[in-house]
């Protein structure tokens, strides 16, 4: 039968931490298609414009004046 090991106990073995793939992910995102028109295109100025992106929590109210 295999012994539960402490992940702590593990942690210095392995090759990776979670910030290393976050890193990774950004690093590729930018050097993507998707990435390059994120940089060109001022995609939070043009969705505040349109009022797309309010930070209210709720339903809106319908039925007050």
């Amino acid at each position: 039968m295999a012994k539960i090991v402490n992940i702590s106990e593990i942690h210095p073995t392995l090759g990776f931490t979670e910030f290393d793939i976050l890193e990774k992910y950004r690093k590729s995102f930018n050097e993507s298609e998707l990435g390059k028109l994120h940089s060109v295109f001022p995609f939070e100025c043009m969705a505040k414009a349109a009022g797309l992106s309010d930070r209210r929590l709720g339903r809106r109210n319908r039925f007050s004046p």
